[in-house]
C-alpha cells in the first residue's frame, strides 16, 4: 500500500525489563534487567530495520548499564536517543534533587556509551502530573530538547485532564524551552481517550488504531506510537515473587495476564501502520512541525 498521508508520525520505544519492574511495582527491590530485554529490544530493532522506520528510543540507565551493547546497537542504526529515567520508578516516588540526581545519571551514561547526544525524555508511566510537573525545569536544566510525557485525559494512574493535545513549547522561568509532544488522545463521546500505544494499540482492533489516525489527522495532529519491547514477547516465563499475601498474588497475576494479552499481534499491527503511514523519531517530527509557524502556537 501506498502512504499517501503527508503527516509524519513519532514512533517511540520505552526500553525497559518487565521482570525487575514486577520486583519494583510490588515488592519495591531493584533486581538486574534480565536477558529477555536485549531479545524483545532486538526485536523490535530488526523490525524497524525492514520496514525503515526511525524512532526515538528513551533507554532506562539501568539497561544501558547492564546491555551497553544494545544501546550500541540502537545507536549504531541512527535512531534518535532518549531517556526513561534510571531505574523503573515513578517520579512522583522521588523527590526533585532524586530525579535530578537519576535522570543527570542516566543521560551522561547513555551518551558516553554511544558516542552522541541522548535529548529527549519520557517519564516512567507518564508521571509527569500535574504534581510533578516541576520535573520540566529539571529536564530543560539538564539540556533536553524534546519530552514526551504527559496524557492529556484523566486516568487512573497518570493523565494532565486539560493538557494540551498538541505539540507546545514549555518554557521554564529563566526563559529557557522545552519541546513537549503529548500522547495521542482523541476526543469521543464528549472525553478524552488514549490511542495509539503500549496497551491501547495491543488491545484495541487495528480498525480502531486506524480511525485514532484519520482522527488525529484531520486535526493536524501526528500519531505518537509507544512500545515496550517485552510486547513482543509472546512467551515470557514469569516467576511468582516470594512473600506475597493472597491479595497481592491476585492482584499480580491480573496484572500479569492483561500485561500479556494480545502480545503476539504487536509486530504485525506496527507492520501494517508502518505500511499505511509515515513514521519517524520526534526530533524529526517536531522539526517538520515547527516547519510552520502556525505550528508554533
Amino acid at each position: 500500500m501506498m502512504k499517501t498521508d503527508t503527516i509524519v508520525n513519532v514512533m517511540s520505544v520505552d526500553v525497559e525489563d518487565y521482570h525487575d519492574q514486577l520486583a519494583l511495582d510490588f515488592q519495591d527491590r531493584i533486581v538486574p534487567p534480565a536477558e529477555e530485554a536485549v531479545r524483545a529490544t532486538d526485536r523490535v530493532l530488526e523490525l524497524l530495520a525492514e520496514c525503515r522506520v526511525q524512532a526515538t528510543f528513551f533507554i532506562l540507565g539501568e539497561i544501558a548499564e547492564h546491555f551497553p551493547d544494545l544501546v550500541r546497537r540502537i545507536a549504531a542504526q541512527g535512531h534518535h536517543l532518549g531517556i526513561h529515567g534510571y531505574y523503573h520508578l515513578h517520579i512522583y516516588r522521588q523527590s526533585p534533587p532524586q530525579f535530578r540526581q537519576s535522570i543527570e545519571r542516566a543521560k551522561k551514561l547513555v551518551e558516553d556509551i554511544a558516542g552522541r547526544t541522548a535529548d529527549a525524555h519520557r517519564a516512567v508511566a507518564f508521571s509527569i502530573v500535574e504534581s510533578t510537573l516541576w520535573a520540566l525545569d529539571i529536564l530543560v536544566d539538564l539540556g533536553f530538547k524534546y519530552d514526551s510525557s504527559i496524557y492529556p485525559f484523566q486516568g487512573r494512574r497518570y493523565g494532565i485532564p486539560a493538557g494540551s493535545r498538541g505539540l507546545y513549547q514549555y518554557r521554564a522561568a529563566d526563559g529557557r524551552t522545552l519541546w513537549e509532544l503529548p500522547m495521542s488522545t482523541v476526543t469521543w463521546l464528549g472525553r478524552r481517550w488514549p490511542v495509539c500505544g503500549g496497551g491501547y494499540l495491543r488491545h484495541f482492533p487495528l480498525w480502531l488504531t486506524d480511525s485514532a489516525f484519520r482522527r488525529l489527522h484531520a486535526e493536524g495532529l501526528p500519531a505518537v506510537v509507544y512500545l515496550h519491547p517485552y510486547e513482543v514477547i509472546t512467551d515470557p516465563v514469569i516467576e511468582p515473587l516470594p512473600g506475597m499475601g493472597l491479595k497481592q498474588r491476585l492482584s499480580y497475576a491480573f496484572f500479569n495476564y492483561h500485561q500479556r494479552l494480545w502480545r503476539k499481534h504487536t509486530l504485525s499491527k506496527l507492520r501494517r501502520l508502518f505500511s499505511r503511514y509515515p513514521f519517524s523519531t520526534i526530533e524529526q517530527v517536531v522539526a517538520d512541525l515547527t516547519s510552520d509557524p502556525a505550528a508554533r502556537s
